[in-house]
């Protein structure tokens, strides 16, 4: 479930984890078309902001398994995350044609379509979304503290905000805000 990849998390003060990257590299040189291994280093390139290492690393993975949903969401996630609109408003349109029932990957549409200025294209897919029972705050909330153990501060404020607007009675998050607002100052 592309949900669990892109929330997984590393322990920020592991300091091996580039002994691990580097381990799944030599992994890899033996056996370069290692599914898990593969996933393992793009997922462990993402936390430690490389981006467009896991982005390469998933481009592969897409050719080697080109009908998982979960692959072309990820990498349309990855483009997201990269500000890639247009490859990621595709791959995961492509993702959904293979899983149309993968809400989450439906917010994650949303958001790409809403960070392009497609507004209109940005309310069906977060409806489609809500349908298949996304709770969208829960989500927000989820990516902010994604962001917050990343070190992406910005990032994170932004979706706290995106979760209070949908809720304002927690006085906890409108406190995290606070504190990160002022931390980014």
């Amino acid at each position: 479930m592309v949900r669990t990849t892109v929330f997984k998390q590393f322990c920020k003060k592991n300091d091996k984890l580039e002994e691990r990257i580097e381990c799944l590299k030599k992994d890899l040189e033996n056996d370069p078309e290692n599914i898990s291994k593969l996933k393992e280093l793009a997922v462990i390139y993402h936390f430690v902001k490389e981006d467009e290492k896991a982005i390469e690393i998933y481009k592969k993975l897409v050719k080697l398994v080109p009908d998982e949903a979960d692959m072309l969401a990820f990498l349309g996630y990855l483009y997201y995350e990269t500000d890639h609109l247009e490859e990621a408003i595709e791959c995961l349109n492509e993702a959904l044609d293979i899983d149309s029932s993968a809400a989450f990957v439906f917010f994650l549409l949303g958001n790409a379509y809403s960070r392009a200025g497609q507004i209109r294209e940005a309310v069906d897919a977060y409806d489609f979304a809500i349908f298949l029972d996304l709770d969208m705050y829960k989500a927000h909330l989820d990516f902010a503290l994604k962001y917050e153990e990343m070190g992406r501060h910005k990032k994170a404020l932004k979706e706290y905000i995106a979760a209070y607007e949908i809720d304002s009675r927690d006085l906890k998050i409108k406190k995290k805000i606070d504190e990160l607002e002022t931390q980014i100052k």
